[in-house]
């Protein structure tokens, strides 16, 4: 069978997705999903800064709608409020809710477990250059995009 890459990493994914959507912080909140718990992650890890739709959608590499979809959802169940900026009456920073701070220290455990479970087995060395493949994987593809926008242009 050809495509043997990806269909190993979409596999990958999909036992990471199960695993996550199986564990207890998850179960506890049945609202919560595992894209949830990522930006709640990054949420808590940038407390002190002020985090922008655009930064979510940066950071995970998702669409603007992607993005809007999940916050929608998560301020509706109480995780997130948007909140004004004093110098951009446009802008809108995202902020957890003490709902969504009582869970951090289990999603940082549980993600913690999974990456743990992941890597088992794996040398420092390996896992530096299983971390190197992955980059150029991602880099390989966003060359790719750019360089069919520039052909769509042409």
């Amino acid at each position: 069978m050809e495509c043997q890459t990806m269909l190993r990493l979409h596999m990958l994914e999909k036992s990471i997705r199960k695993s996550f959507e199986r564990s207890s912080v998850v179960q506890d909140l049945n609202t919560l999903t595992g894209m949830h718990c990522w930006i709640i992650g990054y949420l808590a890890d940038h407390e002190s800064e002020d985090i922008y739709q655009r930064d979510l959608e940066k950071e995970f590499g998702s669409c603007r709608s992607a993005i809007s979809k999940m916050l929608a959802a998560m301020e509706h169940n109480g995780l997130v409020v948007r909140e004004r900026v004093a110098s951009d009456d446009r802008l809108k920073k995202i902020v957890l809710t003490p709902l969504a701070k009582q869970y951090i220290e289990q999603i940082r455990a549980e993600n913690r477990r999974l990456e743990d479970a992941l890597t088992s087995g794996f040398s420092a060395e390996e896992l530096e250059t299983l971390a190197s493949y992955l980059t150029r994987m991602q880099n390989n593809l966003s060359a790719s995009s750019r360089d069919d926008v520039g052909k769509e242009q042409l």
